[in-house]
């Protein structure tokens, strides 16, 4: 063709001119994967650790909840079939869960007994609570005991093990609390700030 030939290019038909954008597939699977790639992109600690994940937007309470190899779940919220017993697992019920949600989980209730260097600091740091920190964690599971949508029944020491220390400790480590730093002592925020470090969370 000559270099000063003219092209015709047809305009597209009117009626595709205010079409709607194509909507992306409503596909859990694919949106839950994306969601754990970030997680794994922002935090290479996540990297190499086998982890079943699910992505089942608003069916629970709250952002994720963490399975451990054995656990089955409660009558409410049963283990999910795509997380297989014998495995860790993550299932995420808001799409507003950030990536700095899912390292927090998996480290708070598994990192922090499968890894030595977690496990050292989390035992010193579950060890150094004062008396007014035991106090707001008792003032959290009484909360939890009277309000029945959280359904807490376990003694306290077991919900303490399981859901309050993590919790305390995930607060300012994984920057899930606001001004953090009033509730911890300072050999604890030098404590975190360690665990920090090694996870790379800035």
């Amino acid at each position: 063709m000559p270099d000063n030939a003219s092209v015709s290019v047809s305009a597209a038909p009117a009626e595709f001119a205010n079409a709607p954008a194509i909507p992306m597939p409503d596909n859990n699977a694919v949106v839950g994967q994306m969601i754990f790639e970030k997680a794994k992109s922002e935090y290479p600690y996540l990297a190499d650790k086998d982890i079943a994940f699910d992505y089942a937007p608003g069916k629970g309470r709250g952002f994720l909840e963490f399975y451990s190899p054995e656990e089955t779940g409660s009558p409410e919220y049963p283990r999910p079939q795509n997380i297989p017993m014998g495995k860790v697992g993550v299932q995420v019920f808001d799409p507003k869960t950030r990536p700095i949600d899912i390292l927090a989980d998996y480290v708070s209730h598994y990192g922090v007994e499968k890894d030595p260097f977690l496990a050292q600091r989390y035992q010193q740091f579950a060890s150094s609570f004062t008396p007014e920190q035991q106090k707001v964690l008792q003032d959290q599971y009484a909360y939890y005991q009277q309000h029945p949508e959280f359904k807490e029944s376990r003694p306290f020491e077991q919900w303490k093990e399981a859901s309050g220390m993590p919790g305390y400790f995930r607060g300012y480590t994984f920057n899930q609390w606001d001004d953090a730093k009033s509730a911890y002592t300072p050999q604890q925020l030098q404590l975190l700030d360690q665990v920090k470090q090694y996870l790379k969370i800035k």
